[in-house]
Formats: structure tokens, sequence, C-alpha cells
């Protein structure tokens, strides 16, 4: 029997050989994996290293170095010193650096007080310089409203403050509010003058000169592309850090593609919007002269300014610094119907603090039975009546014309001023 099987297996044998054999011919031998692709994908999953953060040019960091003084003292100096060495520097830096020196002046007022003297003739010297663009009048009440702000209310304080009034005459104001208008209608008419030369020139195609080559840029759109090729000044944000002004590059602004707006023509006021203007600059004036000499002991000239800035109705924030000066005073001389009425203005400006709110509610008490029943309700009357409502049209879609499904949603909060 294994005689008979031995030859039937070799035949088996051989006839497997024989189907192995071609496959085996052209089969190449196995390579490891390759690991490039991986590679590259992962390499394009990697984000791009980071751009280097730009460097700070030579003036901001000559100002940070001198706004980074803590001493007060030796940041005025340290900031003249950064203004007198860099005549070139950025005027945004320059500009800082002035408004740094008058605010550490007055931080070091106590300490100096002839460095803030100087610092302050510093200011009024600049001032007058520039009447045409602001009058004299609004450097002296800035300093005297930048002392009060700080519980400051020396003589140079009243001094600064009488100054300011005084300098608002209304023909004067009047006079230049006119020239302000001329230089901006000058402006407007130059801009326009220029924007209708650009709008033609932009659509011809001009034939270039005789002797010039065909496609040679001109001298002049060379100088234009040099120009605007020229890099532009850099961008600057101003953030106080450990109590001190830092300067720092701002991020580039991206314009949207947008045509340029057409220059506006400007208008000119009517002298009875002047003359309200002036009034609400006067009643600001007026209230911060009158706190001051309310804190120097002048008390009837003092309460007679704020009684008249008072009725003037000035800006929302004066109106509550001349209500509460005039709430102390009521206070004191007994004048309980005068107390809740400055209070009442005071709580509707929304500033009343928690111990003035107390007050409020006593004075309101003594003239009301001591309840204070009905003092919401005397709120909302007097909110309704000093604020005037505004008119509002309901839109009404032109015929014809489809919905686009967008809504407008606007919020007012009352009292916000």
């Amino acid at each position: 029997m294994t005689r008979l099987l031995r030859p039937l297996f070799l035949t088996l044998a051989l006839v497997a050989a024989a189907f192995e054999w071609p496959s085996a011919q052209g089969a190449a031998p196995q390579k490891p994996a390759d690991t490039k692709p991986a590679a590259a994908a992962d390499a394009a999953q990697k984000p791009p290293d980071a751009k280097p953060a730009e460097e700070l040019p030579a003036d901001a960091k000559a100002f940070n170095a001198a706004a980074g003084e803590k001493d007060p003292l030796k940041r005025i100096a340290a900031l003249e010193k950064f203004i007198a060495d860099n005549p070139k520097a950025s005027s945004m830096l320059v500009s800082q650096a002035k408004s740094q020196i008058s605010s550490s002046a007055l931080a070091a007022y106590k300490e100096s007080r002839a460095k803030y003297l100087a610092a302050a003739d510093a200011d009024i010297a600049e001032a007058k310089k520039r009447t045409e663009g602001m009058p004299l009048y609004f450097t002296y009440n800035s300093l005297a409203s930048r002392l009060a702000s700080a519980g400051i209310y020396s003589e140079e304080a009243e001094d600064f403050a009488r100054k300011g009034l005084a300098g608002m005459d209304e023909r004067a104001y009047m006079d230049m509010r006119k020239q302000q208008y001329e230089r901006a209608l000058a402006s407007y008419e130059k801009s326009a003058a220029s924007a209708a030369k650009a709008a033609p020139a932009a659509d011809a195609k001009p034939e270039p000169k005789a002797g010039a080559a065909p496609g040679a840029p001109k001298p002049e759109a060379a100088a234009d592309a040099a120009a605007s090729k020229a890099p532009a000044p850099p961008e600057y944000r101003f953030a106080m850090k450990d109590g001190v002004m830092q300067v720092s590059l701002a991020p580039p602004r991206t314009r949207p593609a947008t045509p340029p707006r057409a220059p506006t023509k400007p208008t000119m006021p009517t002298e009875e919007e002047m003359r309200a203007s002036l009034r609400t600059e006067r009643a600001s004036a007026q209230a911060t002269l009158g706190q001051i000499l309310m804190k120097r002991g002048k008390a009837d000239e003092g309460e007679k300014l704020l009684a008249e800035a008072f009725a003037a109705r000035p800006p929302a924030s004066a109106m509550a610094t001349i209500a509460r000066t005039l709430a102390e005073s009521a206070k004191k001389a007994g004048n309980e119907a005068a107390q809740l009425e400055y209070l009442t203005v005071l709580a509707l400006s929304g500033r009343i603090t928690a111990d003035e709110t107390k007050d409020f509610e006593a004075a309101y008490r003594k003239t009301h039975n001591g309840s204070l029943d009905g003092l919401e309700a005397m709120l909302d009357e007097r909110y309704r009546r000093d604020h005037t409502r505004f008119a509002v049209t309901p839109y009404v879609r032109k015929a014809g014309t489809k919905a686009t499904g967008r809504a407008v949603l606007a919020e007012v909060f009352p009292g916000a001023g």
C-alpha cells in the first residue's frame, strides 16, 4: 500500500511547486512600510510657526522707560527728557507724554506745588499758540476742574476757574464758532474739488508723452507709487500697567474695500444754537468755580454761582455735582424743602450714594408726615416731566418691496444721560 501511495504524493508535490514557481518569480521582495505619507500628514496638521512679535520702535521704548517711573516727580523729569531727546517721536507719544506730565504733576501737588504750577504754565503757554482751534478759557477751566476732581481746592484752582469763566464772552465765542465754520467749509470745498478731479482721471487713460517708451511709468506716477509703498507710521495703544501708562503696538486694522465717502458739507449753527451751547459750557464752569468757592469758605458767592448753574440745567454729570453741593448746603442751613429738591435731582441722575439716599428718605419723611408713601410715584412724575419724550414714527414699507427677513433691535436705558 505504501508503495502505491508514494508515487501519488510525489506527483501532488510537483504540481503544487509548479503553481507556486511563477508567483515566486514575479513577486518583489517586501520593503518596510513607507513613513513619508504619515510624516507629511503630521506636518500638514501641525500649525505654522507663529509670526514673531513686531518689536517696538526706539521712541516707543523710550516712552515706556520714562512713563514707567513709579515716583511722580521722577516720572515728570523722565518724560520731559523723553520729549527733549526725541524731537522726531510719534505725535501720539509726544501728546501722551505731555498728558502724563500734567497728571503726574497733579499727583505730586502736595509734594511739589511748584512743579505742578510749572506744568500748568506750560499747558497755558501751549494753549495760547492754538487759540484759533481751541479757546484759551477751555484750558483754564480744564485745569480748575482737574484740581477740584482731585479734591484740591487751592488758590490756584480758584484763580484758574475765575479766568476760565471770565474768558467766556458771548461775542468772542460766536466769532470763534464762525471762524471754525469757515475753516471747515474751506476744507470741504477743497476735498470736494479734489474728488471731482480724481473721478474723471480714474476713468481716462492718458496718452504717453512724446519720446516716452510705451508702457513706461510717468515720473509723477512713479513718485505716487513710491509714496504709497512707504511704510505707514505705527499705530499705538495705551493702557495702564502696574499703575503707570505703557504703550504697545496696536493690531493692524482691517478696513473693508469700500469706496471713500463723499465729503459732507458743514452746517453753520444759528445764533440761538451757539448761545445754547455757550450756556451749557458756562454752567459747567460756574459749577466748578462754585464748588471751589464753597470749599474755600466763600459760601455766599459759591452758592449763588451754583444756583445759576443749576437753573441752566447743564449735562447730567455737572448737574449731579451741583445738586450734591447745594444739598449739603441746604442741610447745614436746615432748609428741608431745598434739600429734598436737590436730592431728588441727584436720585434721578443715578449718582446718589447710600448715605445720600438715607438723607433723601429722611427729608421726604419730614415733608410728608413721616411717611415714604408716594416717593416712587413722585420720582416717576419728575422723570416724565424733566425728560421730554421723543416722537416715534412707525416705519411703512414702500409698496412692492419685499421683506428682507432682518430685524433691528433698539434698547433705551432711562437716565443713561
